[in-house]
């Protein structure tokens, strides 16, 4: 997958922005944003592949706080 962007695979709606080693989404208070680190690009990798390419986030804790929000 070279020279493709971690972004174009996203899917979760709630997804903001990428930093290196961190992920920024929706915040649950409106006009707000969470930023979850991680300890390498590694470990976000991970996460973005087991959460954030997926529909419904996956098994990700924001996410599924979120989605219970908009119900």
């Amino acid at each position: 997958m070279a020279n493709l962007s971690y972004e174009t695979l996203i899917k979760c709606p709630f997804y903001l922005k990428l930093g290196e080693t961190a992920v920024m989404c929706e915040g649950h208070k409106t006009g707000t944003c969470m930023i979850t680190k991680f300890p390498d690009a590694a470990a976000k990798k991970r996460h973005l592949k087991n959460n954030c390419y997926r529909e419904n986030g996956g098994k990700c804790f924001l996410a599924a706080a979120l989605f219970e929000k908009y119900e």
